[in-house]
């Protein structure tokens, strides 16, 4: 009688593994290319290195084995495999006919969903332990010692390959069409850094003194390819001597984050409709999402795009037309979502009119607080006693980690935080403008930036309460340039030569 707790089907799995061979055959080559083959080709460089010396022999071999490593179980080339695996063992549930046919066999989905699970994730594991197990051979016949390297970049590569497999599986969870799987995989693994970074060029282009950069952070770790790629690195002590690689716990962190993954995929696998094949999403709730989403990203992006090529001056027109534009392009990608989801082009009903109006009303809520600075961004200023170093952009940086030289770089600060509007409106108008740049490095090891138009007229650098006169005064102090030109420390210094070039306004020489 057969088991009605069975997770594995023996004739499912060696189905997958017979109707799917290219791919696991096609991982299997690329392994044994990348770690055995590159092993024996950065081996026969040492048939003309005959002057280095023991350690140093020890050391470049040791770079090789590393070297091979970081490819081995590079994150974009696991990525990659990984949506080829998911897209074809769970290849029946975008085809009504195939989906239908599956579930009609006397198979839980359970049996089904947990063995087509394993026999993707065996696509990727397997070709990586034939690839180390050849790796250990050549690099013993090549006189490698360093086979360390290689088993902890075996370990990396099935941690990866086990997080981006189970992530790319929930992702599949989602979808009825196949094709979705791998756009859906790239845009939600770089979902939060992408649009962290549309957040911060939007408040660079409306907001006041807000630069374009883009600092990584903590909640980085919400995109998680992209977070793999910055961490997953060779590790080097002093000297630039390799010792190993970065990453390992971030790679077990996002493990015991997959094993929910899995769970959460098997869960939806259980209640999922089969007339949705074929559709781009297959659990109702999620479609409002991805409509705001859509809207969102397309209205923000070509929003930004339309208001940068008209190239106002004003503060005023930068922020309307940035409006204007996120109120067309967010409605269109709305609509143009919905269309993809309903798949033709009726769409104009009146509950998705209503819903749009909700969208645009939060949306351009979202332009408006940017722009009266509801967050506190623009007005974000430290307290001295927070900061490490503090400095003003000049030719050279200007400034210091002594508190006087801070507070006055503070003050600075907030008289051009104060005078705002005043600053906007010159700015305009004007072409008597300096662009300054504050800077302050914080003592949590955080930093901020700052760039501001200032009025920079012949009248205002003798006016003391002017920011212009201030920001001379600091740039321009013998102390400043003593700093920069011989360093802090003072130094006995004998001048042996001395020249002045004078300029005749008149003549122009």
């Amino acid at each position: 009688m057969k088991s009605k707790t069975s997770y594995f089907n023996k004739t499912i799995f060696f189905k997958n593994i017979t109707h799917f061979w290219p791919i696991w055959l096609m991982f299997l080559v690329w392994n044994v290319f990348i770690v055995p083959f590159m092993i024996y080709n950065d081996s026969l460089q040492y048939k003309y290195f005959t002057d280095l010396t023991q350690k140093e022999l020890e050391m470049r071999k040791s770079m090789d084995i590393l070297e091979v490593v970081s490819i081995y179980c590079h994150p974009a080339i696991l990525f990659i495999f990984s949506v080829m695996a998911v897209m074809a063992v769970f290849s029946y549930l975008y085809n009504s006919r195939t989906t239908n046919a599956m579930h009609s066999f006397p198979v839980t989905r359970k049996e089904l969903f947990f063995t087509n699970f394993i026999s993707g994730l065996l696509f990727l594991i397997l070709p990586e332990t034939v690839g180390f197990l050849f790796g250990i051979l050549v690099g013993a016949v090549c006189g490698y010692t360093s086979m360390n390297y290689l088993l902890l970049g075996l370990l990396y590569a099935f941690g990866i390959s086990f997080v981006l497999y189970s992530f790319t599986v929930l992702i599949a969870m989602f979808t009825g069409q196949l094709m979705a799987i791998p756009i859906f995989a790239v845009i939600l693994n770089f979902l939060y850094v992408g649009c962290k970074m549309l957040f911060c060029t939007l408040m660079s282009q409306i907001s006041f003194g807000i630069s374009l950069g883009f600092q990584s952070g903590k909640l980085d770790v919400l995109s998680p390819l992209y977070y793999l790629c910055s961490r997953v690195t060779i590790n080097y002590g002093p000297g630039g001597v390799p010792i190993g690689m970065n990453g390992g716990k971030v790679i077990a962190v996002y493990a015991v984050a997959a094993v929910f993954c899995v769970v959460g995929a098997y869960l939806i696998y259980k209640v999922r409709n089969l007339e949705t094949a074929g559709s781009l999403i297959s659990i109702w709730w999620i479609c409002p999402i991805f409509r705001w989403g859509a809207a969102v990203c397309g209205g923000g992006i070509f929003s930004i795009i339309f208001s940068a090529l008209l190239n106002f001056s004003s503060s005023k027109a930068v922020f309307a037309s940035a409006v204007a534009s996120a109120i067309v392009f967010g409605t269109v990608f709305f609509f143009a979502a919905q269309m993809f989801l309903e798949k033709g082009f009726r769409v104009f009903k009146k509950k998705r009119l209503v819903e749009c109006g909700v969208f645009l009303f939060v949306f351009v809520g979202l332009y408006i607080s940017i722009e009266v600075d509801l967050f506190g961004i623009e007005r974000k200023i430290p307290e001295a006693s927070a900061v490490e170093k503090a400095y003003i952009e000049d030719y050279v940086p200007v400034g210091g980690t002594d508190l006087d030289t801070i507070n006055q770089i503070i003050h600075i600060h907030e008289q051009i935080v104060g005078s705002k509007k005043e600053f906007e409106d010159y700015a305009a108008e004007s072409q008597e403008v300096y662009y300054l740049g504050i800077k302050y490095k914080m003592k949590n090891g955080s930093s901020l930036e700052r760039y501001y138009p200032i009025p920079w007229q012949e009248e205002m650098m003798t006016e003391q309460d002017s920011v212009a006169y201030q920001v001379i005064q600091i740039t321009t102090s013998p102390k400043v340039y003593w700093k920069e030109l011989f360093g802090k420390k003072k130094q006995n210094i004998k001048a042996t030569y001395a020249e002045i070039d004078l300029y005749d306004e008149k003549t122009g020489e």
